[in-house]
């Protein structure tokens, strides 16, 4: 509410803008779920990926036929355990958090390779058909800057790839919890939480 200054009008409210931020505050997320999700996806971040390829029991486990005992033994697998274990509650809607997240990385990586790969592949082969003698020549002017657009497209496409490919090792831990735990059935409302939302 505004206020009356002495001798002067009604002074106005003063409006914060909310500061747009990708992730809540602690304690101000919608649902409790959430603080479990932030938890978990930092034991899978894309920077410890190169990482867990060569350091973790799992790196070594990625011939015959066994690709769960390894996953299993890793440090990050512990501690993802470990924060469920807390919860237990919450890990089936943080499993359908997972299965949501890794649908929208396989999209965005099929989108990404159709954008970095398909596209200038087809533009480059209509180039090669049409004017072969200007292709040559743009690609050989222009070296440098050929190295680098395909330096910058081959990394992006890469880092899209190893975002999927933690997030599919995400749903994988979440899969051996419930397998070690057995299913956990969510949390049910308290009676009076319930009429009090009729």
């Amino acid at each position: 509410m505004g206020h009356v200054e002495p001798g002067g009008p009604v002074a106005a409210p003063v409006k914060r803008r909310r500061r747009l931020t990708p992730i809540w505050r602690e304690g101000q997320a919608p649902h409790p779920v959430w603080d479990l999700w932030w938890a978990l996806k930092k034991r899978f971040s894309l920077v410890g990926a190169p990482a867990s390829w060569f350091g973790t029991p799992g790196a070594w486990t990625y011939f015959g036929n066994d690709f769960v005992t390894g996953l299993r033994r890793n440090g990050s697998t512990q501690d993802a355990f470990d924060l469920m274990d807390a919860r237990p509650d919450l890990v089936e809607a943080v499993r359908d958090l997972a299965l949501l997240n890794l649908k929208r990385q396989e999209q965005m990586f099929q989108f990404i390779a159709l954008l970095y790969v398909s596209v200038p592949v087809t533009l480059v082969l209509g180039m090669a058909q049409l004017m072969p003698q200007a292709l040559i020549r743009l690609a050989t002017e222009q070296r440098t800057g050929t190295m680098i657009l395909v330096g910058a497209l081959t990394v992006g496409a890469l880092v899209y790839l190893v975002g999927m490919w933690r997030a599919r090792q995400l749903v994988s831990v979440i899969e051996l919890w419930r397998i070690e735990r057995g299913p956990v059935k969510p949390a049910q409302p308290s009676r009076r939480a319930a009429s009090g939302a009729k």
